[in-house]
């Protein structure tokens, strides 16, 4: 889940094609506006505004223009052209927009109302309208009421439980409701809710629900809210200070005023000596001996999760202040492997543009590499290839299903999203797997 970047929703696996190569290409010009089609999205909605995504297939010149109405009736294509017509009766001017894939912010709307968002292809010096008009409607959020404790609802914490084909581990909660009103469940570090909300429930539960990325009275919340007595299972928690929100919202995806929660710790565990043999300096090699790198690894959850340092080493061109740059990596208790994962990095100020930085994985897809573009997803594992000394261990590509075929991957790096931008590779020969790893100490 985002949340400011501190909760990941476990999202599914979107694709972005780009080359992994350092050098800069010049884009080719492609205007197709005439038979452009547009599809619209809602980002996120609050009280008085919404953030709304534009994409379309005119090409990286296309312009197109949109309204905002309460209109929920006339004919789409005549309030766009009755818009454009009195910005050039008005300013000689039409307020058109480039970019394939662009969020637009529209405010001072009203709360709890219903909007049309219309967009449409337009020539920006005639006001000559192209296309179909591509349309969707929106709710802005309404005001809740003043939170309060709902004294029907409950939780408790049930024990720890292990999936024996998988070995993933799950964290259990069993909650309860003796009325009607609908929840989603939110647990949270309490060192999170304190640093990044001040201990506010009402901006954290806005964030929480905006998460789901429905918008008000989408069906979907349907699909997502809890009522009468529940289990929640979450994939195993961090040890530390929890705190398990129920989160009151309506079934048209609003917040009620209504939450209860509880107070947890979870105990960190004695590291086992499967986890530790993972623990130390290697180095990492490809496939024919040549070394790349040099790694460290270092504890971060016992039994859970490892700190890596040097991934890639100073084999980047991007200035990131690489000891910024440490990934964890995932140890599975089952198997005794440890396995990659694509997370999130850090984000970075340069130059009055913003730099996100990733840690994910990519294949090829008819002769494209394609980006692994989802969050924790399982990239590749290492495994010992020494089962007496542990000194020497082996780094294998997992496949990836997109759209109902595999794919495996086959490189593992750092990627660079410049203000939001497709990810680029920050390596000056992005490393290939397999790849092999030998303990140095």
């Amino acid at each position: 889940m985002r949340m400011k970047n501190i909760l990941k929703a476990f999202l599914a696996t979107v694709i972005a094609i780009l080359s992994l190569s350092c050098e800069k290409q010049e884009q080719q010009v492609d205007v197709n506006i005439d038979s452009i089609t547009i599809s619209l999205d809602v980002d996120e909605v609050t009280l008085a505004s919404a953030s709304l995504r534009v994409r379309h297939n005119g090409g990286s010149e296309a312009t197109w223009t949109y309204v905002v109405t309460s209109d929920l009736e006339s004919d789409a294509d005549a309030l766009i052209d009755a818009k454009v017509a009195k910005e050039k009766e008005l300013t000689g001017e039409i307020l058109a927009y480039k970019g394939q894939n662009r969020s637009l912010v529209v405010t001072d709307l009203l709360p709890k109302e219903y909007y049309r968002f219309i967009c449409k292809a337009v020539d920006s010096e005639t006001g000559a309208m192209y296309g179909d008009a591509a349309e969707l409607v929106f709710r802005t959020r309404r005001d809740p009421a003043v939170f309060e404790l709902n004294e029907n609802w409950g939780a408790t914490r049930g024990e720890r439980t292990q999936d024996n084909k998988t070995g993933m581990e799950y964290d259990n909660f069993y909650c309860t409701s003796s009325d009607e009103n609908t929840y989603v469940i939110l647990p949270l570090k309490t060192s999170d809710f304190s640093y990044y909300y001040a201990n506010e429930i009402r901006p954290l539960f806005e964030d929480y629900i905006a998460d789901f990325g429905y918008p008000v009275g989408d069906s979907k919340w349907a699909g997502v809210l809890e009522s009468g007595n529940t289990t929640y299972t979450e994939q195993r928690l961090r040890s530390g200070e929890w705190i398990l929100f129920m989160v009151g919202v309506d079934s048209d995806g609003e917040l009620s005023g209504l939450y209860q929660k509880i107070d947890f710790t979870i105990d960190p565990e004695v590291a086992t000596k499967e986890y530790e043999r993972w623990l130390g300096k290697w180095m990492v090699s490809d496939k024919n001996g040549l070394d790349l790198f040099e790694i460290n690894i270092l504890p971060s959850e016992n039994n859970m999760w490892y700190y890596v340092a040097g991934w890639e080493g100073n084999n980047l061109y991007f200035d990131t202040y690489d000891s910024t740059l440490m990934i964890e990596t995932y140890f599975d208790k089952s198997t005794g492997k440890m396995n990659f994962v694509s997370q999130y990095v850090n984000t970075m100020q340069s130059d009055y543009e913003t730099i996100d930085f990733y840690f994910s994985g990519a294949f090829v897809y008819y002769d494209s590499n394609i980006v692994v573009d989802a969050m924790n997803h399982m990239l590749a594992e290492s495994l010992f290839t020494d089962t007496v000394s542990f000194a020497t261990a082996r780094i294998e590509g997992l496949e990836v299903n997109i759209y109902g075929t595999n794919f495996l991957v086959r490189n593992i790096c750092y990627f660079y999203y410049l203000n939001g931008s497709n990810p680029a590779a920050i390596s000056l020969a992005v490393p290939e797997v397999p790849l092999n790893m030998k303990r140095l100490e």
